[in-house]
Formats: structure tokens, C-alpha cells, sequence
């Protein structure tokens, strides 16, 4: 075989194995996108119905006792719960039954685990947005801490353009 022949079906099996990884991943990226949007628009479960505050807007966060990012999520919401607004507020889900985070008296804290796993996402740490009737209206991974105050901002946001 020739030298050019080999090098172009070298570079022709390399190409092909790209195109491959590229398809791989773009259908993990959507698989993401679809997971980001689960229970969007559903309505709690009867178990889950503790969760949120009548006529307000809840902030949830699903976090487990074995996750190192929940600790940095629990700090966030201490810090940003007495900074809300009367119609909205945090509730936090934890699968741990000994629960003993420092968090202010408006947030309120559920260690039931029907709870914990009625909470259908498939990721923790998560964030969720449920109105007053119940009704989840977004979802999210937290990531950091960041994005308990990214949450904090889209639910005022919300609060505003629902005026």
C-alpha cells in the first residue's frame, strides 16, 4: 500500500471516530436538556404537596447527605432566604433524617423521604420552582451556589412580569 493511500484511510478512520464521538455526545446533551425539563408543568404528588406554601411561590432544593455541592447549596439559600420577598420561599428536601444545617426560621426544612423521592428529577443536587398551586414550573441541577442565586433572580422575575 502506498504512503498516501495508508495516510488517508488513517485519516478517514479518525474522522469517521470523531463524527461518532460528536453523535455520542450531542445525544447526551439532549438527554440533559430533556432531564432538565423533567416534571416541568406538573403537578406535585399528593405526598409532595407539603412541599409548597399556599399563595406563594416556593423555591425547592432536593439535596442529598453524601453530595459535597449541597453543603455549598444549603450556605447559598441561609444567605439568600432572608433577603425574599413575602410570596416567595425556600423549602428545603433533604434524605437525611438528621438534618442539622444552620438555615434562617422562613426556610423550612423536610427530612420525610416519600417526600425526598417523590421529587421526581434525576439529579441532586436540584432546584425547583413551584407556584402556589403546585404546579412545578422549572427545574434545575445546582451545580454551585451560583445557581441558587440564579434561581432566587428568575423567581423574582417571575413575581414582577406576573403583576
Amino acid at each position: 500500500m502506498e504512503p498516501t493511500t495508508a495516510a488517508l484511510v488513517i485519516l478517514f478512520v479518525l474522522v469517521a471516530l470523531l463524527a461518532a464521538a460528536g453523535a455520542g455526545l450531542l445525544r447526551r446533551v439532549k438527554e440533559l436538556e430533556l432531564a432538565t425539563y423533567n416534571g416541568v408543568g406538573v403537578q406535585l404528588p399528593q405526598e409532595s404537596l407539603s412541599i409548597r406554601r399556599p399563595g406563594a411561590t416556593t423555591l425547592v432544593a432536593k439535596i442529598n447527605r453524601r453530595c459535597p455541592v449541597c453543603d455549598d447549596v444549603v450556605e447559598n439559600i441561609a444567605r439568600l432566604a432572608p433577603q425574599l420577598p413575602g410570596d416567595v420561599g425556600f423549602t428545603v428536601v433533604s434524605d437525611d433524617p438528621a438534618f442539622d444545617k444552620a438555615l434562617p426560621e422562613n426556610v423550612r426544612v423536610i427530612t420525610d423521604a416519600k417526600v425526598w423521592n417523590s421529587i421526581n428529577v434525576p439529579y441532586t443536587p436540584a432546584l425547583l420552582v413551584v407556584d402556589e398551586h403546585g404546579v412545578i414550573v422549572f427545574t434545575t441541577p445546582a451545580g454551585s451556589g451560583e445557581a441558587v442565586a440564579a434561581l432566587v433572580e428568575r423567581a423574582a422575575a417571575r413575581k414582577e412580569s406576573s403583576l
